[in-house]
């Protein structure tokens, strides 16, 4: 499992593309999606809603399924302005917000003792 990259719905969108040798504006023809919405898709900027993924999925004539994001995301409550501090610290170190909280995770659980 170790070097299995987690692939978005972009990647895998992308991925699929060049195999099939397609370029956006094919893509977008094919789908009826707009070339805007695909290049934010692509760019990982957005997430497709249900709908613009179905059209995706026939247009690259795969399953909706094979385009969902490797990693699942939930939903945690976070305060509004430690969320705010966390996304400063991350743009001032030039850290991925993910990153950076996942670190600090880490680093809790380690000083914490919660591993065994």
């Amino acid at each position: 499992m170790m070097g299995m990259e987690i692939l978005s719905t972009g990647d895998k969108i992308l991925h699929i593309m060049k195999e099939m040798e397609m370029s956006i504006p094919g893509l977008a023809a094919l789908s009826g999606v707009h070339e805007n919405t695909l290049l934010d898709i692509m760019a990982g900027i957005r997430e497709p809603d249900m709908n613009a993924l179905c059209k995706i999925a026939d247009a690259l004539d795969v399953c909706v399924r094979d385009l969902c994001p490797d990693k699942e995301h939930y939903a945690v409550p976070v305060e509004k302005d430690t969320l705010a501090k966390l996304i400063v610290v991350s743009e001032v170190n030039g850290v991925e917000l993910d990153t950076l909280i996942a670190s600090i995770l880490e680093k809790g659980i380690e000083e914490n003792g919660f591993y065994d």
